[in-house]
């Protein structure tokens, strides 16, 4: 059962590359209003809003958020301070990378049953080689947050 590893073409390389950029600090931004101490809610809806996400519910301290950027979706449960759950998932080109943080630690991991695990698994190894800190604050993030626009 010798399986071969297939090489990304250039295209891919390139978007695999602007997805790390923008995943990580973007990421780092999520978890750091998620884990903030003693900060009111108020202040945390207005942090997320700023990262483009939407508040899709909202019930005695517990809100449930979502955003949809560059072929990534985005779900938040915040149930207070340093209490969450964010989830991504990829799709389009990017599907197969599904990641997972909480409070307590992080899962992330491609899916082998994709078709496109030849690029989920090279976003997961970029996103883990740059996910720490400190981390770099790319000028592709910096360009999402100015304008808001999906670049991928």
């Amino acid at each position: 059962m010798n399986q071969s590893i297939r090489k990304l073409n250039d295209s891919e390389q390139r978007s695999v590359n602007l997805a790390v950029d923008f995943l990580v600090p973007y990421v780092h931004s999520i978890v750091e209003i998620s884990s903030e101490v003693d900060l009111p809610i108020d202040k945390f809806k207005e942090g997320i809003r700023n990262l483009y996400f939407t508040v899709d519910s909202e019930d005695r301290g517990r809100i449930e958020a979502s955003a949809k950027h560059n072929n990534f979706d985005f779900s938040l449960l915040y149930t207070g301070t340093r209490s969450f759950v964010l989830k991504i998932t990829g799709y389009d080109n990017f599907n197969g990378f599904v990641y997972m943080e909480t409070n307590k630690g992080m899962n992330i991991h491609d899916d082998l049953s994709s078709g496109n695990e030849h690029i989920s698994n090279e976003i997961m190894n970029q996103f883990l080689k740059y996910y720490k800190s400190p981390y770099l604050v790319t000028d592709t993030y910096k360009e999402f947050i100015t304008q808001g626009k999906n670049f991928i």
